[in-house]
């Protein structure tokens, strides 16, 4: 008998012990996957607070309330909606400086067991604006080159294109399209650059496609395409674009023959952004009509543009005082017959930007036919762009469609790659997990400002 109590003593002991381990192995398992759950937290936390930053949406109807202290720092606490079986979930953001270039963004998860440490995750986020012109040219769909046109690029803190002293071969010409031919050249067309591509190679059955680095060239016209300049993996998002709200001058059909016009106009007030706004039905500027932009101007056209036979936008003429145009239009663009077109002044193709306003599904044409010299940035994501005879775009074209021919040439202005626009909201630039003690001086010590006093 005693034995046998013995052995039934050590079997309790040991079943004990399995029953312990499980438990505890249980309640770590469910931990585990709480603390999953509270990194997922987080991370809703600051996808929260990016849409907020991005809509504009810090009001109380949102949930946001300013930081005690601030004018720009925003927090945000969810408790509600957040139950698990066996706990509760708890999120908690903070949103510093909403009216910089650079907002930062925190966001914690928390999930809170009965009789139990609660379990927190805490992440940070730094956002900056988009940089749309880091590429040369941006498509959805076909890019072709035709004829005898060309690609390369240039950098002006150098100072003007120059084929001799000024050109680089950093171009990328790119299309979210995976068909076959999506970029094509034909003729003696050439791409000093690089070429990406949704899937599908490029075509280039007499052009070539080439760096400074490329071996063994061929002279033209014989075909050629450097491997190393080809990737097929491109993918980019391209929004639409609105013109800015806010009250507008109104000035009529803009129409000049042999004539000209300067904006802003004397006595007219900027807006608070510092920037002049005015709204026109059309814009037509034949034999060497002239719109003059002689201070920072937004320009909203509702219908058509046609310049012809000398007709130009100058953007900088003598007289100026810190002179840029933003350009926004739905309509056609039209720049034909020896019309010099949008000619910059100030060399800056940022300080002349063409926006395309029409909407995904409808479609807008700009043209630049025998128009000379164009120094601007194009966004029109929804138009089919055209640059032939002669013409030459410096600086950065995203578009639906464009088609380079007849002598047209694109020169991308690789300054352009660190210009940031306040059209498209944010983007993230970094990201990080906290995890040292608040106060400890770590990079990475975990922030116990409002909202997370209560947490840390």
């Amino acid at each position: 008998m005693l034995t046998v109590l013995i052995l039934a003593a050590v079997t309790a002991v040991i079943s004990s012990s399995f029953l312990f381990r499980a438990a505890q192995e249980a309640k770590l398992a469910t931990r585990s996957v709480f603390l999953n759950a509270a990194f997922n937290l987080a991370e809703a936390g600051i996808e929260e607070g990016l849409y907020a930053l991005n809509t504009n949406g810090f009001n109380s109807g949102n949930g946001w309330t300013l930081a005690s202290g601030s004018t720009t720092d925003y927090v945000k606490t969810i408790t509600t909606g957040l139950d698990f079986t066996q706990a509760t979930g708890a999120i908690y953001i903070r949103v510093d400086g909403i009216a910089g270039a650079a907002p930062v963004v925190y966001g914690a998860g928390v999930v809170n067991f009965p009789n139990q440490p609660k379990l927190i995750k805490q992440l940070r986020v730094g956002t900056g604006r988009r940089k749309p012109w880091s590429n040369g040219m941006v498509t959805k769909g076909d890019i072709t080159l035709a004829v005898v046109s060309a690609v390369d690029s240039y950098d002006s803190t150098v100072g003007p294109y120059n084929a001799a002293t000024n050109r680089t071969d950093r171009a990328t010409i790119a299309t979210n399209s995976a068909a076959v031919a999506a970029i094509e050249l034909t003729g003696a067309s050439s791409i000093y650059g690089y070429v990406a591509t949704g899937g599908a190679d490029p075509t280039a059955a007499l052009g070539r496609i080439y760096g400074a680095t490329s071996p063994s060239v061929p002279a033209a016209p014989t075909p050629y395409t450097d491997p190393t300049r080809v990737r097929r993996d491109f993918n980019t998002n391209l929004p639409d674009v609105a013109a800015p709200g806010g009250t507008a001058y109104s000035l009529g059909a803009i129409s000049e023959f042999f004539s000209s016009r300067d904006l802003p106009r004397v006595g007219d007030v900027a807006g608070s952004n510092g920037r002049y706004l005015y709204t026109t039905p059309s814009v037509s500027l034949l034999l060497w009509g002239k719109l003059n932009i002689k201070g920072p101007v937004d320009l909203i056209v509702t219908g058509n543009t046609s310049m012809a036979v000398g007709g130009e936008v100058v953007v900088g003429p003598a007289g100026s005082t810190n002179p840029s145009l933003n350009y926004y239009t739905p309509g056609n663009i039209s720049i034909v017959v020896a019309a010099p077109g949008f000619t910059n002044s100030t060399g800056a193709a940022e300080k002349t930007t063409l926006w395309g306003t029409t909407p995904t599904g409808s479609t807008q044409t700009i043209a630049l036919w025998g128009a000379g010299s164009s120094i601007c940035t194009i966004y029109a994501p929804n138009a089919v762009v055209t640059v032939q005879l002669a013409s030459d775009v410096y600086g950065a074209i995203i578009a639906k469609e464009l088609t380079l021919q007849g002598g047209g040439r694109f020169h991308w202005d690789s300054k352009l790659a660190t210009v940031e626009t306040a059209h498209f909201g944010f983007r993230v630039n970094a990201w990080s997990e906290l995890t040292f003690a608040p106060g400890s001086g770590h990079a990475f010590a975990r922030d116990n400002r409002a909202p997370f006093n209560t947490l840390f």
